[in-house]
Protein backbone atom coordinates (compact mmCIF):
# COMPACT_ATOMS: atom_id res chain seq x y z
CA UNK A 1 0.00 0.00 0.00
CA UNK A 2 1.48 3.39 -1.01
CA UNK A 3 1.22 5.61 1.97
CA UNK A 4 1.79 8.60 0.04
CA UNK A 5 -2.00 8.41 -0.92
CA UNK A 6 -3.00 9.00 2.68
CA UNK A 7 -1.97 12.53 2.61
CA UNK A 8 -2.61 13.11 -1.11
CA UNK A 9 -4.99 16.57 -0.48
CA UNK A 10 -6.57 15.88 -3.92
CA UNK A 11 -7.69 19.35 -6.34
CA UNK A 12 -7.61 22.70 -4.78
CA UNK A 13 -10.92 23.09 -3.29
CA UNK A 14 -10.35 19.90 -0.91
CA UNK A 15 -6.92 21.78 0.54
CA UNK A 16 -8.88 25.30 0.86
CA UNK A 17 -11.62 23.19 3.07
CA UNK A 18 -8.66 21.54 5.17
CA UNK A 19 -7.18 24.92 5.41
CA UNK A 20 -10.65 26.40 6.72
CA UNK A 21 -10.95 23.23 9.53
CA UNK A 22 -6.73 24.21 10.76
CA UNK A 23 -8.08 27.73 10.80
CA UNK A 24 -11.14 27.53 12.24
CA UNK A 25 -11.77 24.22 14.09
CA UNK A 26 -8.35 24.57 16.13
CA UNK A 27 -9.35 27.84 17.68
CA UNK A 28 -13.51 26.46 17.96
CA UNK A 29 -11.82 23.75 19.72
CA UNK A 30 -9.72 25.76 22.20
CA UNK A 31 -13.02 27.74 23.14
CA UNK A 32 -14.77 24.49 24.22
CA UNK A 33 -11.83 23.29 26.48
CA UNK A 34 -11.27 26.77 28.13
CA UNK A 35 -15.32 26.54 29.00
CA UNK A 36 -15.92 28.91 26.55
CA UNK A 37 -19.57 28.44 25.20
CA UNK A 38 -19.98 27.79 21.53
CA UNK A 39 -23.21 29.74 19.49
CA UNK A 40 -25.32 27.05 18.79
CA UNK A 41 -27.89 28.93 16.42
CA UNK A 42 -25.79 27.99 13.26
CA UNK A 43 -26.03 24.74 13.55
CA UNK A 44 -28.48 23.06 10.57
CA UNK A 45 -30.22 19.80 12.44
CA UNK A 46 -30.34 17.79 9.54
CA UNK A 47 -26.66 17.94 9.08
CA UNK A 48 -26.36 16.70 12.56
CA UNK A 49 -29.14 13.83 11.85
CA UNK A 50 -26.83 12.89 8.95
CA UNK A 51 -23.47 13.48 10.68
CA UNK A 52 -24.11 13.78 14.88
CA UNK A 53 -20.30 13.25 15.17
CA UNK A 54 -19.53 16.67 13.42
CA UNK A 55 -18.03 18.84 15.48
CA UNK A 56 -20.46 21.74 15.51
CA UNK A 57 -23.21 18.94 16.56
CA UNK A 58 -21.28 17.57 19.70
CA UNK A 59 -19.91 21.61 20.74
CA UNK A 60 -23.54 22.44 20.41
CA UNK A 61 -24.94 20.00 22.72
CA UNK A 62 -25.87 21.46 25.86
CA UNK A 63 -23.95 20.36 28.75
CA UNK A 64 -25.58 18.50 31.74
CA UNK A 65 -22.30 18.84 33.99
CA UNK A 66 -23.01 20.42 37.23
CA UNK A 67 -27.48 20.25 37.21
CA UNK A 68 -28.18 19.39 40.84
CA UNK A 69 -31.15 16.83 40.01
CA UNK A 70 -34.74 18.17 41.28
CA UNK A 71 -35.72 15.95 44.26
CA UNK A 72 -38.90 14.39 43.93
CA UNK A 73 -41.23 13.59 47.07
CA UNK A 74 -43.74 10.86 47.21
CA UNK A 75 -46.63 11.58 48.98
CA UNK A 76 -47.30 10.56 52.88
CA UNK A 77 -49.78 8.30 53.83
CA UNK A 78 -51.38 6.31 56.53
CA UNK A 79 -53.29 3.45 56.51
CA UNK A 80 -55.52 3.06 59.18
CA UNK A 81 -57.27 -0.52 60.02
CA UNK A 82 -59.68 -1.78 58.27
CA UNK A 83 -63.22 -1.26 60.16
CA UNK A 84 -65.33 -4.80 60.15
CA UNK A 85 -68.41 -4.26 61.58
CA UNK A 86 -70.43 -4.51 58.41
CA UNK A 87 -69.99 -8.48 58.89
CA UNK A 88 -72.20 -10.74 60.72
CA UNK A 89 -69.41 -12.43 61.72
CA UNK A 90 -67.10 -9.47 62.89
CA UNK A 91 -66.29 -11.14 66.37
CA UNK A 92 -64.15 -14.34 65.41
CA UNK A 93 -62.56 -12.45 62.15
CA UNK A 94 -61.56 -9.35 63.87
CA UNK A 95 -57.54 -9.77 64.26
CA UNK A 96 -58.05 -11.36 60.66
CA UNK A 97 -59.76 -8.75 58.81
CA UNK A 98 -57.30 -6.00 60.79
CA UNK A 99 -54.34 -8.01 58.78
CA UNK A 100 -55.78 -6.68 55.81
CA UNK A 101 -54.44 -3.21 56.56
CA UNK A 102 -51.01 -4.51 57.35
CA UNK A 103 -50.88 -6.41 53.98
CA UNK A 104 -52.03 -3.04 52.33
CA UNK A 105 -48.96 -1.24 53.83
CA UNK A 106 -46.27 -3.82 52.73
CA UNK A 107 -47.79 -3.45 49.19
CA UNK A 108 -47.92 0.05 49.29
CA UNK A 109 -44.11 0.10 50.95
CA UNK A 110 -43.08 -2.52 47.94
CA UNK A 111 -44.50 -0.41 45.22
CA UNK A 112 -42.78 3.12 46.22
CA UNK A 113 -45.19 5.46 45.06
CA UNK A 114 -46.11 6.68 48.21
CA UNK A 115 -43.90 7.04 51.97
CA UNK A 116 -45.88 5.09 54.26
CA UNK A 117 -45.38 6.03 58.08
CA UNK A 118 -44.70 3.44 60.63
CA UNK A 119 -48.34 1.87 61.45
CA UNK A 120 -47.07 1.95 65.38
CA UNK A 121 -46.83 5.67 65.15
CA UNK A 122 -50.65 5.91 64.12
CA UNK A 123 -51.74 3.61 66.76
CA UNK A 124 -49.71 5.39 69.57
CA UNK A 125 -51.69 8.87 67.99
CA UNK A 126 -54.94 6.89 67.67
CA UNK A 127 -54.74 5.84 71.65
CA UNK A 128 -53.28 9.37 72.40
CA UNK A 129 -56.92 11.00 70.52
CA UNK A 130 -58.58 8.32 72.43
CA UNK A 131 -59.71 7.01 69.11
CA UNK A 132 -58.20 3.65 69.01
CA UNK A 133 -61.77 1.91 70.27
CA UNK A 134 -64.40 4.62 68.35
CA UNK A 135 -65.18 2.76 65.65
CA UNK A 136 -65.17 3.88 62.28
CA UNK A 137 -63.19 7.19 61.76
CA UNK A 138 -65.22 9.62 59.39
CA UNK A 139 -62.82 12.08 56.89
CA UNK A 140 -63.20 14.98 58.83
CA UNK A 141 -61.06 12.47 62.14
CA UNK A 142 -58.98 10.85 59.63
CA UNK A 143 -57.83 13.93 58.33
CA UNK A 144 -57.59 15.61 61.94
CA UNK A 145 -55.44 12.50 62.68
CA UNK A 146 -53.71 12.64 59.76
CA UNK A 147 -52.23 16.33 60.21
CA UNK A 148 -50.96 15.71 63.60
CA UNK A 149 -48.74 12.81 61.79
CA UNK A 150 -47.73 15.16 59.53
CA UNK A 151 -49.06 12.87 56.26
CA UNK A 152 -50.60 14.04 53.12
CA UNK A 153 -53.28 11.43 53.27
CA UNK A 154 -55.24 8.79 55.08
CA UNK A 155 -56.06 5.91 53.45
CA UNK A 156 -59.42 4.64 55.30
CA UNK A 157 -60.89 0.94 54.55
CA UNK A 158 -63.62 -1.47 55.37
CA UNK A 159 -64.10 -5.07 54.75
CA UNK A 160 -67.53 -5.68 53.33
CA UNK A 161 -67.16 -9.81 52.68
CA UNK A 162 -64.81 -12.13 54.63
CA UNK A 163 -65.87 -15.08 54.55
CA UNK A 164 -65.28 -19.13 53.93
CA UNK A 165 -68.24 -21.50 52.31
CA UNK A 166 -67.31 -24.96 52.08
CA UNK A 167 -69.14 -28.03 50.24
CA UNK A 168 -69.01 -31.89 51.13
CA UNK A 169 -69.17 -34.90 49.28
CA UNK A 170 -68.63 -38.09 49.29
CA UNK A 171 -70.04 -41.61 51.22
CA UNK A 172 -69.61 -45.02 52.70
CA UNK A 173 -68.86 -48.39 51.18
CA UNK A 174 -68.87 -51.73 52.57
CA UNK A 175 -65.45 -53.61 51.94
CA UNK A 176 -65.00 -56.49 49.97
CA UNK A 177 -61.97 -58.88 51.39
CA UNK A 178 -60.59 -62.74 51.01
CA UNK A 179 -63.19 -63.34 53.69
CA UNK A 180 -66.51 -61.78 52.77
CA UNK A 181 -67.60 -58.44 52.62
CA UNK A 182 -67.23 -56.78 55.33
CA UNK A 183 -69.62 -53.42 56.54
CA UNK A 184 -66.52 -51.22 57.46
CA UNK A 185 -66.95 -47.72 57.33
CA UNK A 186 -64.78 -47.14 54.59
CA UNK A 187 -65.59 -42.91 53.69
CA UNK A 188 -64.18 -40.98 50.44
CA UNK A 189 -65.06 -37.37 51.22
CA UNK A 190 -64.64 -34.34 48.58
CA UNK A 191 -64.28 -30.98 50.29
CA UNK A 192 -64.29 -27.69 48.43
CA UNK A 193 -63.29 -24.55 50.21
CA UNK A 194 -64.03 -21.10 48.36
CA UNK A 195 -62.72 -17.96 50.03
CA UNK A 196 -64.21 -15.05 48.72
CA UNK A 197 -62.97 -10.98 49.81
CA UNK A 198 -64.55 -7.65 49.06
CA UNK A 199 -62.91 -4.18 50.00
CA UNK A 200 -63.47 -0.88 49.87
CA UNK A 201 -60.81 2.15 50.81
CA UNK A 202 -61.00 6.14 50.51
CA UNK A 203 -58.03 8.06 50.30
CA UNK A 204 -58.66 11.48 52.36
CA UNK A 205 -56.37 14.51 51.71
CA UNK A 206 -55.37 15.90 55.49
CA UNK A 207 -55.26 19.55 54.57
CA UNK A 208 -59.14 19.44 52.94
CA UNK A 209 -60.38 15.90 54.34
CA UNK A 210 -61.81 15.96 51.03
CA UNK A 211 -62.47 12.16 49.91
CA UNK A 212 -60.00 12.13 46.83
CA UNK A 213 -60.36 8.67 46.17
CA UNK A 214 -62.90 5.72 46.17
CA UNK A 215 -61.50 2.22 45.56
CA UNK A 216 -63.10 -1.71 45.38
CA UNK A 217 -61.25 -5.12 45.63
CA UNK A 218 -62.05 -8.60 45.29
CA UNK A 219 -60.56 -11.72 46.30
CA UNK A 220 -61.60 -15.41 45.49
CA UNK A 221 -59.40 -17.94 46.07
CA UNK A 222 -60.87 -21.73 45.68
CA UNK A 223 -58.81 -25.50 47.35
CA UNK A 224 -60.60 -29.09 46.59
CA UNK A 225 -59.09 -31.54 49.59
CA UNK A 226 -59.72 -35.72 49.43
CA UNK A 227 -60.33 -37.79 52.13
CA UNK A 228 -60.47 -41.16 53.03
CA UNK A 229 -61.18 -42.63 56.58
CA UNK A 230 -61.35 -46.38 57.28
CA UNK A 231 -63.42 -46.94 60.60
CA UNK A 232 -62.15 -45.27 63.12
CA UNK A 233 -58.52 -44.98 61.48
CA UNK A 234 -58.38 -41.91 59.99
CA UNK A 235 -56.47 -42.00 56.15
CA UNK A 236 -56.41 -37.98 55.89
CA UNK A 237 -57.53 -34.45 57.29
CA UNK A 238 -60.93 -33.76 55.86
CA UNK A 239 -60.50 -29.66 56.84
CA UNK A 240 -58.90 -27.38 54.37
CA UNK A 241 -57.18 -24.26 55.09
CA UNK A 242 -59.65 -21.42 55.78
CA UNK A 243 -57.11 -18.61 56.79
CA UNK A 244 -54.74 -19.91 54.40
CA UNK A 245 -56.80 -19.26 51.57
CA UNK A 246 -58.63 -15.94 53.08
CA UNK A 247 -55.33 -14.79 53.25
CA UNK A 248 -54.25 -15.21 49.54
CA UNK A 249 -57.87 -14.18 48.36
CA UNK A 250 -57.03 -11.16 50.72
CA UNK A 251 -53.74 -10.56 48.94
CA UNK A 252 -56.03 -10.35 45.41
CA UNK A 253 -58.09 -7.65 47.10
CA UNK A 254 -55.38 -5.67 48.39
CA UNK A 255 -53.56 -5.56 44.97
CA UNK A 256 -56.29 -4.36 43.21
CA UNK A 257 -56.60 -1.53 45.93
CA UNK A 258 -53.13 -0.94 45.93
CA UNK A 259 -52.67 -0.47 41.60
CA UNK A 260 -56.01 1.92 41.70
CA UNK A 261 -54.31 4.54 44.83
CA UNK A 262 -51.45 4.78 42.61
CA UNK A 263 -53.41 6.13 39.79
CA UNK A 264 -54.49 9.16 42.31
CA UNK A 265 -51.08 10.07 43.37
CA UNK A 266 -50.51 12.82 41.15
CA UNK A 267 -53.96 14.26 41.98
CA UNK A 268 -52.35 14.09 45.98
CA UNK A 269 -49.34 15.91 44.88
CA UNK A 270 -51.36 18.68 43.42
CA UNK A 271 -53.38 18.86 46.88
CA UNK A 272 -52.18 21.99 49.43
CA UNK A 273 -49.55 20.23 51.32
CA UNK A 274 -50.61 20.13 55.14
CA UNK A 275 -47.96 22.03 57.78
CA UNK A 276 -46.55 19.56 60.82
CA UNK A 277 -48.53 20.25 64.13
CA UNK A 278 -44.96 19.86 66.03
CA UNK A 279 -42.54 22.71 66.08
CA UNK A 280 -38.70 21.86 66.29
CA UNK A 281 -35.72 23.20 68.16
CA UNK A 282 -33.02 24.79 66.35
CA UNK A 283 -29.98 22.22 67.55
CA UNK A 284 -27.09 23.95 65.84
CA UNK A 285 -26.18 27.04 63.53
CA UNK A 286 -23.36 26.78 61.19
CA UNK A 287 -22.43 29.15 58.30
CA UNK A 288 -25.69 29.68 56.42
CA UNK A 289 -27.19 26.36 57.77
CA UNK A 290 -29.09 25.83 60.78
CA UNK A 291 -29.67 22.09 62.01
CA UNK A 292 -32.89 21.01 63.70
CA UNK A 293 -34.24 18.29 65.95
CA UNK A 294 -36.96 17.18 64.14
CA UNK A 295 -37.11 15.37 60.84
CA UNK A 296 -39.52 12.91 58.32
CA UNK A 297 -40.98 11.26 61.30
CA UNK A 298 -42.53 14.32 62.33
CA UNK A 299 -43.79 15.72 58.64
CA UNK A 300 -40.86 17.52 57.85
CA UNK A 301 -39.78 17.40 54.65
CA UNK A 302 -37.54 19.45 51.75
CA UNK A 303 -38.93 22.31 50.73
CA UNK A 304 -40.84 22.72 54.43
CA UNK A 305 -40.36 26.78 55.47
CA UNK A 306 -40.11 27.51 59.20
CA UNK A 307 -39.87 30.60 61.25
CA UNK A 308 -37.18 30.98 63.45
CA UNK A 309 -37.93 32.63 66.94
CA UNK A 310 -36.60 32.87 70.17
CA UNK A 311 -38.27 32.65 73.30
CA UNK A 312 -38.64 36.05 74.65
CA UNK A 313 -40.68 35.29 77.63
CA UNK A 314 -42.02 32.34 80.04
CA UNK A 315 -45.31 32.52 81.96
CA UNK A 316 -45.33 30.67 84.88
CA UNK A 317 -48.23 29.00 87.36
CA UNK A 318 -47.72 31.04 90.39
CA UNK A 319 -49.38 28.34 92.26
CA UNK A 320 -46.73 25.44 90.91
CA UNK A 321 -44.25 27.13 88.93
CA UNK A 322 -44.75 25.75 85.62
CA UNK A 323 -44.35 27.54 82.43
CA UNK A 324 -47.95 27.96 80.70
CA UNK A 325 -46.94 29.62 77.69
CA UNK A 326 -43.56 30.72 75.71
CA UNK A 327 -43.64 33.96 74.06
CA UNK A 328 -41.46 33.60 70.81
CA UNK A 329 -40.61 36.60 68.20
CA UNK A 330 -39.74 35.83 64.81
CA UNK A 331 -36.26 36.61 63.90
CA UNK A 332 -36.15 35.17 60.23
CA UNK A 333 -36.99 31.85 58.22
CA UNK A 334 -35.16 29.02 57.23
CA UNK A 335 -35.88 26.31 54.19
CA UNK A 336 -34.86 23.16 54.75
CA UNK A 337 -32.53 21.28 52.37
CA UNK A 338 -32.06 17.98 53.83
CA UNK A 339 -34.30 15.87 55.84
CA UNK A 340 -33.66 12.45 57.70
CA UNK A 341 -35.83 10.58 60.12
CA UNK A 342 -34.87 12.63 63.36
CA UNK A 343 -33.31 16.18 62.13
CA UNK A 344 -33.67 18.34 59.26
CA UNK A 345 -30.58 20.99 58.01
CA UNK A 346 -32.44 23.93 56.62
CA UNK A 347 -30.51 27.21 54.75
CA UNK A 348 -31.05 30.58 55.65
CA UNK A 349 -33.23 33.01 53.91
CA UNK A 350 -33.48 36.14 56.38
CA UNK A 351 -32.49 36.44 60.09
CA UNK A 352 -31.26 38.83 62.22
CA UNK A 353 -29.16 36.18 64.69
CA UNK A 354 -30.32 32.45 65.21
CA UNK A 355 -29.21 30.66 68.41
CA UNK A 356 -29.26 26.99 70.08
CA UNK A 357 -32.94 26.64 71.40
CA UNK A 358 -35.06 28.51 69.46
CA UNK A 359 -38.10 27.76 68.61
CA UNK A 360 -38.50 26.97 64.77
CA UNK A 361 -42.21 26.80 63.47
CA UNK A 362 -43.66 25.06 59.93
CA UNK A 363 -44.92 28.56 58.13
CA UNK A 364 -45.22 27.26 54.16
Amino acid sequence: MDCGHLFDLGDRSTRRSLSSILLFGIPLLSLGWMGIPVAAQSTNPELCQKFPQDLRCNLSAPSQVGQAPQPTTRPRVAVLDFDFSSLSNSYSLREASRGVSDLLVDRLVRDGTFSVIEPSRLDAILAEQNLGLSGRLDANTAAQVGRILGVDAVILGSVTQFDVSVRRSGGEARVLTPFGSFPLAVGAEVVDADANVQLNARLVSTSTAEILAVVEGRGNVSQSDSTVTVADFGGGSATSNEEKLLVLASQQAVEQIAQQLAGFASRLAAQPRSLPTVDALVADVYGNQVILNKGSSDGYRVGLILSVEPVVREVKDPATGAVLRKLTEPAGQIQLTEVDQGSSVGRILSSSGFKVGDVAKPIQ
